[in-house]
């Protein structure tokens, strides 16, 4: 089910992306504005997406807006874009991307896009978030975008093909949708799987957000609950916080599995079964021509997702904690030394 990730994305090698008919067409008129946002500065979505544009040849004005992680932001980068009459607006996250076009049902005119085109990336649960009505259509004319979350099915599989296990240990904070959303789809799985999970809530602080005194704490318990993974599936406190977590994690001799690549590979988390930003970027890029060149509607574009994932294992780490992966497991990952 998992091959070498050096062969990621599909869809940016498939025939749909070359496009038959020369860009040079696309060059004759003014740059696109294309309005970035981002939750958490420019990462590797960020970047990916950017580079399709490059690679391209299509002439791009990005203006990038970070919220820094605070959703009081969002509703004047709404305004600005409007006031900008930008050609597109790019979101990245559950987070920014609720509070730019609003949830289904709830939109205000007042401080939502309504008749913006909108590509979201890096948004886990779309559905779940109540930001579209399905995959194969947004239901909402102007929005497209795409999903990154590997399936919590495929990745309690790929941890069993690394070690069977009993106990999942499951750490995520419940100011955060994606994160709360995961956690019942972890619920789910746990019944249909056979398998025991262990849920720790991180402490929230008087502004409601999680705190790093909590990690520590809350990887404790889940040691004397004897659980065998503590598993991260979708918490953007985590991530930001992953040496913090995952070195304590290994101190502790506990070995973290997560959704998040850069979990293993630029952390100490044991393993990570992910889709790259980097290429979820550049996928959202192909959307974005899609509408601004082929002029396609947002709403005639299905949400899209990768079709093969990234199995990383940090080798350092299994050194530490004596736990090798199996030969089968190492004819498809890719090990970080």
């Amino acid at each position: 089910m998992f091959r070498r990730t050096l062969s990621i994305i599909v869809f940016l090698v498939g025939v749909s992306l070359l496009v038959s008919s020369p860009l040079s067409a696309t060059n004759s008129r003014k740059p696109f504005d294309i309005y970035m946002i981002v939750w958490r500065g420019c990462e590797d979505a960020c970047r990916g997406f950017q580079d399709y544009f490059r690679e391209r040849d299509i002439e791009v004005n990005f203006i990038l807006r970070d919220a820094e992680r605070d959703k009081k932001r969002l509703p004047g980068f709404v305004q600005e874009a409007k006031k900008m009459k930008v050609d597109l607006v790019l979101t990245w996250g559950t987070s920014v991307t609720a509070g730019i076009v609003g949830k289904l049902g709830k939109v205000n005119p007042d401080v939502n896009l309504t008749d913006i085109p909108v590509v979201f990336m890096i948004v886990a649960d779309p559905v779940g978030a109540k930001i579209i009505e399905s995959y194969e259509s947004s239901g909402r004319s102007y929005i497209t975008g795409t999903r990154n979350r590997v399936p919590e099915e495929v990745q309690m599989k790929a941890i069993r093909a690394y070690r069977p296990f009993k106990r999942i240990g499951l750490i995520y904070n419940t100011n955060e949708q994606n994160s709360v959303l995961n956690a019942k789809a972890m619920r789910s799985v746990a019944e249909k799987m056979q398998f025991e999970l262990v849920e720790a809530v991180l402490d929230l602080d008087e502004s409601g957000k999680p705190t790093l005194e909590s990690i520590p704490r809350k990887i404790a318990e889940l040691k004397e609950k004897n659980v065998d993974f503590i598993y991260v599936g979708s918490s953007s406190f985590l991530m930001a916080n992953r040496d913090e977590f995952t070195t304590t994690a290994l101190e502790m001799g506990m070995p973290v599995a997560a959704a998040y690549e850069a979990m293993a590979a630029k952390s100490h988390a044991l393993l990570a079964v992910a889709s790259r930003y980097y290429n979820v970027g550049k996928l959202a890029g192909y959307q974005a021509e899609q509408i601004l060149v082929e002029k396609i509607a947002p709403g005639d574009i299905p949400i899209r997702s990768l079709s093969r994932f990234s199995y990383v294992i940090n080798m350092e780490t299994a050194k530490r904690l004596k736990l090798f992966p199996p030969l089968s497991v190492l004819r498809y990952a890719e090990v970080i030394e």
